[in-house]
């Protein structure tokens, strides 16, 4: 049985080209997510849909209460475009998307768990996009995660 997550759309223009008379409209996927913690769940976080990003990447502000397991000890980095990386442990954490109405089954993901919030929480694809369709549609403003 299938399970469909809503997920939102964030629209901004950027003002840097509106000063210059060019609407360039800022749009990003986002979903909303809890992770497992000793105790149960963490709140809800927005995180970004980032499929241009291998693998997720979590703050420390969102990881440090979960219950995660470390892959590796020491740091593995995360190359961007421009030649920026980011580093952190590559961990492995069990979370969830919810909307409104509906949780996801149980997710178990790697992702680089950062030692500060220098990033915000993005969804990639390791585990994550890779094993859940992701439908986008923003001119029928509609976003959704299907699970199976």
């Amino acid at each position: 049985m299938s399970t469909t997550i809503e997920l939102e759309f964030n629209t901004h223009i950027d003002l840097d080209f509106i000063e210059r008379g060019i609407a360039v409209r800022l749009i990003r996927v986002t979903a909303s997510v809890q992770l497992q913690t000793p105790e149960g769940w963490t709140r809800k976080y927005k995180a970004l849909v980032d499929t241009g990003n291998p693998i997720s990447i979590i703050p420390n502000s969102v990881w440090r209460k979960t219950k995660m397991s470390r892959v590796l000890s020491d740091k593995s980095h995360v190359h961007g475009i421009g030649g920026g990386k980011v580093s952190g442990k590559l961990g492995e954490v069990t979370l969830v998307f919810v909307d409104k109405n509906t949780i996801s089954p149980l997710i178990r993901a790697k992702a680089i768990l950062l030692a500060d919030d220098s990033v915000p929480f993005l969804i990639g694809f390791e585990d994550i996009l890779s094993d859940i369709k992701l439908v986008c549609d923003y001119s029928g403003k509609t976003a959704y995660f299907r699970t199976n």
